[in-house]
């Protein structure tokens, strides 16, 4: 019907380009031609937790050095708002951050960074208090960057603040799959579980696994991770995955400026095996971490789309 309408219309037709916008609104837009490819985005990766010092950041960085390694086109957006610090575990000193991007001081090209250990580089700001609050405006603007981001990138991981702050929660709203990264005991347990009943009700469909990090003994995170499922099933009426524990490993604290994250320095030890494990086991819980079709759900969209629950 609506081609029939815009033949009608002949080769010129006499909307000019608001009419155009405001008759595709109207009646859905027109069919795209058959030889014109799906619109396609990266897979987007949202890494949270319920509190800090769980190791979030070390699981994001290590992750996305792995994927740099497997070929994979991957963007790591530092979403710590305000307390970032991605930039110090890849070995870069931004001059630009994320702040400069909302605040229409700078372009996403002036900011995004090529890291020494290979993934790219959105870096976040650090002691900025107005980012911890971010305005309507800013937030819309935020996400149109997540979504010019997804479009030149294969994978693109979301390094969240810890917490259920509400742009943090909206952050990992618009992710395809999200990582909450915990650690075996009651404290950090109880906020994972707050993390889960607060992304839940938002979105039913959300796409959920756990790590279980600085795990003292092997199968300890194993028996933290089953009791968290199994509160989570009590009170929500659905599990959550589990992609694997993490040891406690000294040579992460170890770690000093300047020195490459422990996947690339010490590839054969027993963290980046796990590490590596985790990565596995994502790809299974979220399919293959490449671009997609998204059609008219691409990452902006969806992040306007759960912008409604700040209101």
């Amino acid at each position: 019907m609506v081609r029939r309408l815009l033949a009608g219309l002949g080769k010129k037709p006499a909307l000019g380009p608001r009419g155009r916008g405001i008759f595709d609104r109207l009646f859905g837009g027109v069919e795209a031609p058959e030889n014109v490819a799906p619109r396609e985005e990266a897979t987007v990766i949202a890494i949270g937790s319920g509190k800090g010092g769980t190791g979030k950041s070390f699981l994001a960085t290590s992750l996305a050095v792995l994927l740099h390694q497997q070929g994979r086109r991957v963007v790591l957006v530092d979403c710590d708002f305000g307390l970032a610090c991605d930039h110090l575990l890849l070995g870069v000193t931004p001059q630009r951050t994320l702040q400069h991007i909302l605040a229409g001081q700078a372009s996403l090209a002036d900011v995004v960074l090529t890291t020494p250990v290979g993934p790219r580089l959105v870096p976040g700001s650090s002691g900025v208090r107005q980012m911890a609050d971010l305005s309507d405006h800013e937030l819309a603007a935020f996400g149109r960057r997540l979504g010019e981001i997804a479009a030149d990138a294969d994978v693109m991981l979301l390094d969240c603040g810890a917490g259920i702050a509400p742009q943090t929660v909206l952050t990992m709203l618009c992710a395809d799959h999200v990582v909450l990264v915990t650690q075996p005991e009651i404290a950090a347990l109880t906020d994972a579980y707050a993390v889960i009943k607060c992304l839940r009700p938002l979105r039913h469909d959300v796409s959920l696994s756990v790590v279980v990090n600085r795990v003292p003994s092997r199968g300890q995170g194993d028996r933290a991770f089953e009791k968290l499922d199994e509160v989570t099933r009590r009170h929500t009426n659905l599990g959550v995955g589990y992609l694997g524990e993490i040891g406690d490993d000294p040579l992460v604290m170890q770690r000093r400026l300047g020195q490459p994250p422990l996947v690339v320095s010490d590839p054969n030890g027993t963290t980046a095996e796990s590490v590596r494990l985790v990565l596995a086991r994502l790809e299974q819980a979220a399919g293959t971490l490449v671009r997609r079709p998204v059609g008219n759900r691409g990452v902006e969209a969806r992040f306007k789309e759960h912008r409604l629950f700040l209101e």
